[in-house]
């Protein structure tokens, strides 16, 4: 199940297939100093997502829902993804996505392997 924009979509994510990264971005001030050495600027941390989801059999209508729902041209989603032992809820891009149609039986498409890109629109982590 995934939880987007307050919705529980019945989706499976594809085993092994959800990717966590982040990136600890810094502002154009950073870069080296007189002496030499190194100077950062840390704006904060950002966790960024990707995963493969597809239909659960129970509900193939979410696939499609949430299809149109994660393409809509918005500046950002609020998402709850897996993180630690726990989850984590965030205001999250999304610019791409792809799937691809698996076959068609009895006049219903049926897709898989939708591939998601969350990118965080702010920092979680801030330096102290």
């Amino acid at each position: 199940m995934i939880t987007m924009d307050g919705r529980a979509y019945r989706l499976r994510v594809k085993l092994g297939t959800i990717r966590r990264s982040f990136r600890i971005e810094e502002s154009e001030r950073s870069g080296m100093v007189k002496s030499g050495e190194q100077f950062r600027d840390i704006i904060g941390t950002y966790y960024d997502y990707s995963m493969d989801v597809e239909p659960d059999p129970a509900a193939p209508e979410d696939y499609d829902i949430f299809f149109e729902a994660i393409s809509a041209p918005v500046e950002a989603h609020t998402v709850t993804l897996p993180y630690g032992q726990g989850t984590i809820t965030y205001q999250a891009m999304v610019s791409t996505g792809e799937d691809k149609q698996r076959d068609r039986v009895a006049g219903v498409n049926r897709w898989n392997a939708l591939t998601v890109h969350f990118t965080a629109k702010k920092p979680q982590r801030r330096p102290t």
